[in-house]
């Protein structure tokens, strides 16, 4: 099977519990905070991923379209170019620009 332009889609991903972002959590609660980090690291790696899977169905449908690709591929590109501004791993402690 060749990967075209309407043949692929998001994959399904599997959901953890809801927790409180690390800004509402309580600081004397350790639990609470190590849970909210946790679900911080996870949701910023399982976006970097979505990017990465967007990346490599990209390369399947430029390999398989041929001198078509700039066509067939389009949305996969736009989907690309948005994942590689908005899915980056951001950890969960935040630094300070100057």
């Amino acid at each position: 099977m060749t990967a075209t332009a309407d043949s692929w889609e998001y994959p399904t991903q599997r959901k953890f519990d809801d927790v409180a972002p690390l800004s509402e959590v309580d600081p004397n609660d350790k639990a609470a905070v190590l849970r909210s980090r946790a679900l911080a690291v996870r949701e910023s790696w399982i976006n970097a991923m979505e990017g990465r899977i967007i990346q490599q169905e990209l390369k399947k449908c430029y390999r398989a379209e041929g001198v078509n690709h700039y066509q067939n591929c389009r949305h996969l590109v736009d989907l690309y170019m948005n994942a590689l501004k908005e899915k980056r791993v951001e950890g969960w402690r935040k630094t300070e620009s100057a």
